[in-house]
């Protein structure tokens, strides 16, 4: 886990760095872990590179899936002092150059080209300081086997059905293009906040809204015919017909929070009855009002205007708390208010309207 003031750099091909702690180089491979392998050699020979300052680091870590050859001299590296790992490389290398004279072939092969350039005397010292640092953990699981570990033991307050939606968050806000067009930086305050956020949002008991894709909705709304539904009538009557699309968008809204609020047992339908109950009250009696206050004789034009305004206002109006929840989105409460709007007349003793007359 990140220390606070601590950063973590993504490197694209899947090295990992956490500021001035380590360096680890991640590697994905089926086969073993031999003396002879590209994976150890080439490691090594990228840390000694001159555009790496392998010095600001305290740890230099190859980590792969692969476990040590059966007969690799390299198995108990965690074991052995400096010189000793030095003298395992240079007989590796001898080892290297007698096979390479007994074939007798003039073109060297890429692995010994690779070992002497890593052992080679002018790197001598830098070398030194590398293999001081230098760990290799083998034997990791892979991607999935990891993720799977991972919700098992760090995931179990979330809801069983909300794990792949955490990670699938995790890894969005880990891959946005705004972290990767800016050297791919994660700061230890930015992934506890996004932590903490996804945790409160999709564990059991929860108290935030499920999110929603609101480009999916608008474009979902934007392909529905809705023409001749009760909701986007009731707006053709006032002269909003411009609004019918936004009210689409907002009835999805409503529609997509319900289902998943009900299907993650967070509330139950008579929390939704209740307060949708609770809406429609407020609403008939805000609507009764307003219309005591139309004066007598009145133009079609000002009660076509006043019915508009009377839509706004109550859109825009303060949204009263949904169960617990911390924040109710408006879209979801205007979205009560088209579902009401949509109710076939005499559902209810008064029937929805935005119009400013009976």
């Amino acid at each position: 886990m990140l220390e606070a003031g601590e950063s973590l750099w993504i490197e694209v091909f899947g090295d990992v760095t956490i500021s001035d702690d380590k360096q680890i180089e991640v590697k994905y491979y089926a086969d073993s872990l031999t003396d002879g392998h590209h994976n150890f050699w080439n490691t090594i020979n990228n840390w000694l590179k001159p555009e790496f300052n392998h010095n600001q680091y305290s740890s230099l870590v190859l980590l792969t899936t692969q476990a040590f050859g059966e007969d690799s001299k390299l198995k108990n590296w965690g074991g052995l002092i400096v010189e000793e790992r030095l003298a395992v490389m240079e007989e590796i290398l001898g080892e290297s150059e007698v096979r390479f004279a007994k074939a007798g072939k003039s073109t060297v092969p890429k692995a010994l080209e690779l070992q002497r350039k890593v052992l080679a005397t002018e790197l001598r010292s830098e070398l030194l300081v590398v293999l001081s640092k230098m760990q290799i953990i083998t034997g990791e699981p892979s991607l999935m086997d990891r993720i799977a570990n991972y919700k098992k033991k760090y995931l179990r307050p979330l809801m069983d059905h909300r794990c792949d939606e955490f990670m699938n968050d995790m890894f969005g806000f880990m891959t946005s293009p705004i972290l990767m067009t800016n050297g791919w930086q994660i700061k230890s305050e930015e992934f506890t906040s996004k932590l903490r956020d996804l945790t409160s949002r999709h564990m059991v008991g929860t108290l935030k809204f499920p999110t929603v894709d609101c480009e999916i909705l608008e474009h979902k709304a934007s392909q529905l015919d809705v023409e001749n539904r009760l909701f986007a009538e009731k707006l053709k009557e006032i002269g909003a017909e411009s609004e019918i699309s936004e009210a689409t968008v907002e009835l999805l809204h409503a529609h997509h929070y319900l289902t998943e609020l009900i299907k993650d047992c967070t509330v139950s339908p008579s929390d939704v009855k209740s307060y949708t109950q609770d809406q429609y009250k407020l609403h008939v009696n805000s609507w009764r009002g307003q219309l005591l206050s139309c004066p007598p004789g009145i133009s079609v034009v000002d009660l076509h205007n006043r019915s508009q305004a009377f839509y706004f206002n109550r859109r825009g109006s303060s949204v009263d708390k949904f169960c617990g929840f911390d924040h109710t989105p408006i879209e979801f409460r205007n979205g009560i208010y088209h579902m009401l709007a949509d109710e076939k007349p005499g559902t209810r003793p008064q029937e929805f309207h935005w119009r400013m007359w009976k």
